[in-house]
C-alpha cells in the first residue's frame, strides 16, 4: 500500500481534427501569445490556422516564431517581456518540447519583473495566478504537455535544467495526431524512444505507484507496437497510437519521476549537444542493465504483463532504427567528454527517483560503458 497523489491537465482535447475543439474551448484571458519555433509550424500553415481559429472566437493574438531547439533562459527572459509589453494572459505553446516549455516558463514568470535565472539560480517558488496556458504538441515524444516542469538551456552555465511549479501543468491541452503527420523518420524515432523512454523509466520509478505503472504499461505497448511503423510506413493509426502512447507516458512520468537516463542524459546532450531523444535512447539500455540489480523481480513482471523482453525489444527497436550502441557512433571522440559532463550532473530530480541510488562512481561507470 502506497499514498499518492496526482497532478493532471485540466481539460484535455485528444483525437484527429480535435484542435477544432479550441473554437469552443473554456479560455480564460482576452489577449494570448502564441509561441513556437522558427519553421515549422509557419510553413504548414498551423501557425496561421491556430491563430485564426482563436481570433475567431473575438481574443487579440500576438505571435513570438523563434524559439530554437533545448530553449534557452535568454529567449524566455526575451518573450516574458514581449507578454508584459502585450499584456497577454493567456499563452499557447505550439509545436515540440522546446516551444512548449518556453510557454510554460514564460507563463510562470511574467507576471513578475525578474529573469527566469532568479528562480533557477535561487529557488523563488513560481506564484499560483500564473498565465492561462494552453499546450499544442505537434511530436509524439516530450510529454511536457503533461508536466509542471519546463526544461531549459541555462547558456552561460552550459546545462539544463527544470523550472517547476504546479501551475506550470497546461489547463488546455490539445493533443491533434494529424498535427504529426509531417513529422521526418529521424524525428518520429527520437521523440518516439524519448516516449517509450518515459514509459519504462517511470515504470521503474522509485515513486512509482499503482495509477503511474498502469498507464507506463499501457504506453510501452502503444509505442512499441507502433513506432516503427510511424516511421517507415506511417498510417493514421500509427501516428494517432504514437501520440497516445507518448500521452499517457506523459500523465505516468509526471506523476512518479523518471530516472538515470534523463539524470544523466540532460548534461550528456547540453555537453554533446545532439538530440534529447537520440540520447535517451542510446542510454536506456545501459541504465536498465545498470539497475538491473535493483529491478530484476519488477522486470519479470513487466516481461510478463507484456509477453516480452522488455531490453530486447529496446535494443532491436535501437538498431533497427540505425541508433547506435554507443553515443560515440555518431559524436566521435565522445569518451572525451567525460568529465565535462560530470561536471555537470546532479542528483536531484530525475536521477533522485532512480531506482539504484547514484553517485558519482556509479555514473562514471555507466558512461564509460555508454560513450
Amino acid at each position: 500500500m502506497k499514498d499518492f497523489t496526482l497532478l493532471f491537465p485540466n481539460r484535455v482535447y485528444f483525437g484527429n481534427d480535435s484542435l477544432e475543439s479550441l473554437k469552443n474551448a473554456p479560455i480564460k484571458g482576452r489577449r494570448g501569445l502564441i509561441i513556437t519555433g522558427k519553421n515549422s509550424a509557419k510553413k504548414s500553415g498551423l501557425l496561421d490556422r491556430v491563430k485564426k481559429i482563436i481570433k475567431h472566437t473575438g481574443r487579440e493574438v500576438f505571435i513570438f516564431d523563434d524559439v530554437e531547439p533545448e530553449v534557452s533562459v535568454e529567449t524566455v527572459d526575451k518573450v516574458a517581456d514581449l507578454a508584459r509589453r502585450y499584456k497577454t494572459d493567456f499563452f499557447v505553446g505550439l509545436g515540440g518540447g522546446s516551444a512548449i516549455d518556453c510557454a510554460k516558463a514564460v507563463s510562470g514568470i511574467y507576471k513578475d519583473r525578474l529573469s527566469v535565472k532568479s528562480y533557477l539560480d535561487s529557488k523563488i517558488p513560481l506564484r499560483r495566478d500564473t498565465g492561462f496556458l494552453i499546450a499544442i504538441p505537434t511530436t509524439s515524444g516530450t510529454g511536457t504537455e503533461s508536466t509542471k516542469n519546463a526544461v531549459l538551456t541555462y547558456t552561460q552555465k552550459k546545462i539544463k535544467i527544470s523550472l517547476r511549479g504546479d501551475s506550470l501543468v497546461p489547463s488546455i491541452v490539445v493533443m491533434d495526431p494529424e498535427l504529426t503527420y509531417t513529422l521526418s523518420n529521424e524525428i518520429t524515432a527520437y521523440t518516439g524512444m524519448d516516449a517509450l523512454t518515459h514509459a519504462v523509466e517511470s515504470y521503474f520509478s522509485s515513486n512509482a505507484n499503482e495509477i503511474t505503472e498502469i498507464l507506463s504499461l499501457k504506453a510501452m505497448s502503444l509505442i512499441i507496437d507502433n513506432i516503427e511503423l510511424a516511421c517507415n510506413k506511417p498510417n493514421d493509426k500509427a501516428r494517432y497510437d504514437m501520440m497516445l502512447g507518448s500521452f499517457t507516458a506523459g500523465l505516468a512520468f509526471a506523476n512518479s519521476g523518471l530516472g538515470a537516463v534523463h539524470g544523466i542524459g540532460h548534461p550528456v546532450g547540453a555537453v554533446l549537444k545532439l538530440p534529447h531523444g537520440f540520447v535517451n535512447a542510446v542510454l536506456l539500455p545501459h541504465i536498465l542493465k545498470f539497475n538491473l540489480s535493483a529491478i530484476e523481480g519488477k522486470m519479470l513482471q513487466l516481461n510478463k504483463a507484456t509477453g516480452l523482453d522488455i531490453m530486447k525489444v529496446i535494443k532491436n527497436l535501437n538498431k533497427r532504427m540505425g541508433i547506435p550502441k554507443k553515443l560515440s557512433g555518431v559524436y566521435k571522440g565522445a569518451e572525451n567528454k567525460l568529465e565535462e559532463i560530470m561536471e555537470r550532473v546532479e542528483y536531484t530530480g530525475s536521477m533522485a527517483y532512480n531506482p539504484v541510488k547514484m553517485n558519482d562512481k556509479k555514473v562514471r561507470q555507466v558512461l564509460k560503458g555508454a560513450l
